[in-house]
């Protein structure tokens, strides 16, 4: 009776694994990154600066004094790409990290 039982459970864990991985990288899973594309700003390197753009816009609403050769290499990354930010809430504490 013991050997049904772990057997029960060992198929029970194998189908949790798999549903779980299937949920994981199921079709038309979107990143978090492309969902926000609607977002209200953009935090993007401007001229090696700081700035912050409206989305689609070619000039940014405003420029910052941080220069972005000195931060780390990924928030480098991420600015380059833009970052989307969905609040202006959001924006003060990105801002507030990056040292403005």
């Amino acid at each position: 009776m013991t050997k049904i039982w772990v057997a029960l459970l060992a198929v029970l864990c194998a189908a949790s694994l798999a549903l779980s991985l299937f949920w994981m990288v199921r079709p038309g899973r979107t990143a978090p990154q492309e969902t926000s594309s609607a977002a209200p700003y953009l935090l993007k390197d401007h001229g090696g600066r700081l700035a912050v753009f409206a989305p689609g816009a070619d000039e940014p609403l405003q420029v910052y004094d941080i220069y972005t050769h000195l931060l780390p290499e990924q928030d480098v990354a991420a600015l380059q790409k833009g970052i989307p930010v969905e609040s202006e809430e959001r924006l003060d504490r990105l801002l507030e990290d990056f040292g403005a």
